[in-house]
């Protein structure tokens, strides 16, 4: 699938967060549209947008919400079949008329319990405005220590190098004293760091007073 452009990610997330807002749907954005957003580089580029977002008391999971956009804004959404699985596409207009779906990777804390990271109450968040939209995404600490978790389970392949660089681009935006910092109280999250510094020892200095990791960082 192709990377989109800075303008039709604007789009797609200028006009989901509309349409989530409208709803009345919490949300936070993360992965790669999350660190083009924050770090606004020209370079790092996306072909989807996940999301996580907020189930209330009217129990709209991931799998309801795929349902409701696609029923309640037909002309912007459509469903994409994955794996068997349903989810919703935006409908991104080209030029010449034509059109492509761009995927939408919607996750919910309640349909992954084993995710704590998903809780959206509980994480720290930020906004940023797209095209007039204030888009919600989560923080630069909370992406920066996906990614520390997710370039460690994924050692060896092509997107355990863009994990590193996104996790690189978040350090400038971090602030110490939040939560999603402190790695003392999750083995799998001090190996995580240990075995990026072993391979990036350069990290080391940037973060240290930033993130909490006695049993790495001495700190």
């Amino acid at each position: 699938m192709p990377v989109l452009s800075r303008a039709q990610l604007n789009t797609v997330l200028s006009i989901l967060a509309q349409r989530l807002d409208t709803l009345g749907i919490d949300y936070a954005i993360m992965g790669g549209a999350a660190v083009c957003l924050i770090a606004n580089d020209p370079t790092r580029m996306t072909e989807d947008v996940d999301l996580v977002v907020h189930v209330d008391h009217r129990r709209i999971t991931a799998d309801l919400l795929t349902s409701l956009l696609i029923r309640s804004y037909p002309d912007d959404f459509a469903p994409i079949t994955q794996y068997g699985h349903t989810i919703p596409g935006y409908k991104l207009k080209l030029l010449g008329g034509a059109s492509r779906l761009v995927e939408l990777e919607v996750f919910d804390y309640q349909s992954w319990p084993q995710r704590p990271q998903y809780d959206i109450p509980a994480a720290t968040r930020t906004t940023v405005a797209v095209s007039g939209q204030q888009v919600k995404t989560f923080s630069a600490e909370w992406i920066f220590r996906e990614k520390v978790l997710s370039q460690y389970q994924r050692q060896g392949s092509r997107k355990e190098e863009t994990d590193i660089r996104d996790l690189f681009s978040m350090v400038p935006f971090l602030s110490p004293g939040k939560v999603e910092l402190d790695f003392n109280h999750d083995q799998s999250l001090k190996d995580a760091l240990r075995y990026l510094l072993q391979k990036r020892p350069d990290l080391e200095d940037e973060i240290e007073g930033v993130v909490k990791c006695t049993a790495v960082l001495g700190s």
